[in-house]
Parts: C-alpha cells; structure tokens; sequence
C-alpha cells in the first residue's frame, strides 16, 4: 500500500499536470469506489483544481470553492495522468480524440486542455475509495489521522500520549493511523530498524530512552525516504514502492547493511516484517505466528 514518501512526492508531482486545470468531467467507473452519493460527480464540472495535496495515506484534491475529491489507493490503485497531446492530436485529424479507456481504470477526471487523470487499480479486487464532499472537515476519516511525521506535528510529547495510551506491539503502534499518520508495512520495518527495536516488543516494555529514540527514526526515515524517492522520481508519478530505498524491507536473505547479519522475515497479523535479528532481536530469531497457526 502505497504510504507517506509515495503519496507526498505523487501529489507534488502531480501538481504540474492538474493545478489551475478545469474540470470537464468526473466519471466513476468502479461503483464500489464511490463512498456516498453526495454531492454528484456531475456537480464537479466547471470547478478549477488546485494544488493536490497528501493528508496521511489520503490524496486530496480541492477545487475552488473549498470542495474535495478525496482518493485513498489501497494496495493496487495507482494515479496516472493521460497526457493532452494525443487526444488533441486525434480532434486535429478530424478524430474525436477518444481513445478507449483502459478496463483497469476505475475513475478518471477529464480537464479543459484535453488531459485525464486516471485511477487504476490492478488486479482483480478493487478497494480504492473516492469521497466527494463539500469540504474535507466533512470526511470522518481524514479527521481521525494522527500527527504527521512530515509537518511538524509528531512532537516527542504526542508520541509520548500514543505510546502510552495502551499496550500494544511497536509495530501495530506506528501502522496506526491514529497514532502517526501515513506509516504503513514498509516504513514501519525502516523506523524499527533504524530505531534498533524489535517489531514485536510491546509499548509497555520501552524506556524514555528507547522512546526518544523510536521518535528520533520516525522523523528521520521519513525525511529521509521522502528525499530518496523525490530524487528517483525527478518530476514523473511514482509507481511503485522504493524498496531499493529500504535498508530490511522487502530483502529477506540480504546482508544487513549495519551488521551483515541476514534479514529476516516473519509473517504475522496478515502482514510481512522484515527485520534484522542482529540488530533488533538479540539474536533471536522472531516466531512466525501464522505458521505457528498453521501447525496446530
């Protein structure tokens, strides 16, 4: 699932293709997508977009009179942007310049210059979601994210509050939305990491020290990926997760770059961790509770 450095660098680069563009037509193709039935698409035409911006795992973009399309991505849905050259040169030709829409594209906003920002998702199970709303206070989701790493907003003394709030593993801490938002299964794998921690030990089980440390990681990975990937991108929409920018996630086997001990991996809470036993465990390798499961 695509998560923070992924949506804050596709939002940013989506902003020279869609920014001070008129909406000609909002079309939702994936019934399911659509989370309410006001107000219409059909409303939205004629409105001007302005810059899309990332509120947590949620991509936002606002028209000029303050209302919203809201997309959250899921695992498989992806934005792309048809460019207006070939549709223009099609109208030139004495062509209507309609191509046919991909099956796999679920929405798609058509603009005054002749461009189509698309949603696709791939596969076969289609869970992205689209809000339209009159403003996004209006949204219940987005007014529960937490902090967010990027902003300025996760202060040592507000992770503090959501560290202590209920024992739980560190790892379903920082994945939780409420807590910090725009971490998922990636880049919680990269804080643990580089924070030293096992993705397992509970938030009751940590010192000030080990705290200030794991906030210390959520900050500076953060950072970090969001400045890797705006470089690798260099202006087009990011695609993929960057797990070549990861130093655990996703390289099970590889040698860990601060020990060279093998990372590890362990399947748990329908998710994959990756981890380095070395650094993080003791030596101990993790138990996979879904074999465990399994087995009995």
């Amino acid at each position: 699932m695509p998560e923070l450095p992924f949506l804050e660098v596709l939002a940013e680069n989506l902003a020279a293709s869609v920014s001070g563009r008129r909406i000609d037509a909002l079309d939702v193709r994936q019934p399911a997508l659509l989370m309410q039935a006001e107000p219409s698409p059909e409303s939205f035409v004629g409105e001007f977009v302005s810059f899309p911006r990332r509120m947590g795992k949620y991509l936002v973009f606002e028209t000029e009179s303050c209302r919203v399309i809201v997309l959250h991505l899921m695992r498989f849905g992806r934005i792309t942007v048809a460019p207006a050259g070939r549709r223009a040169a099609a109208v030139a030709r004495g062509g209507s310049g309609e191509a046919p829409t991909p099956r796999n594209v679920s929405a798609r906003i058509r603009f005054d210059d002749r461009s189509e920002l698309r949603l696709i998702e791939h596969g076969t199970e289609k869970k992205a979601r689209l809000w339209l709303a009159d403003d996004v206070d209006s949204i219940p989701e987005l007014g529960r994210l937490g902090p967010d790493p990027s902003r300025g907003e996760l202060t040592l003394e507000r992770f503090l509050e959501s560290v202590h709030a209920a024992p739980r593993q560190l790892k379903t801490l920082l994945t939780d939305s409420a807590a910090v938002s725009g971490i998922g299964n990636g880049l919680s794998d990269e804080i643990l990491f580089e924070a030293k921690l096992s993705p397992m030990k509970r938030t009751d089980q940590i010192d000030d020290a080990e705290t200030a440390r794991l906030h210390a990681a959520v900050l500076g990975v953060v950072e970090r990926q969001v400045s890797l990937l705006r470089a690798s991108a260099a202006g087009k929409l990011p695609k993929k997760e960057p797990v070549e920018h990861y130093a655990v996630h996703d390289h099970r086997g590889e040698p860990c770059p601060r020990c060279g001990t093998p990372i590890a991996w362990v399947s748990y809470a329908d998710r994959d961790t990756f981890y380095c036993p070395g650094c993080q465990t003791g030596g101990v390798p993790l138990k996979d509770r879904r074999l465990s499961k399994l087995l009995k």
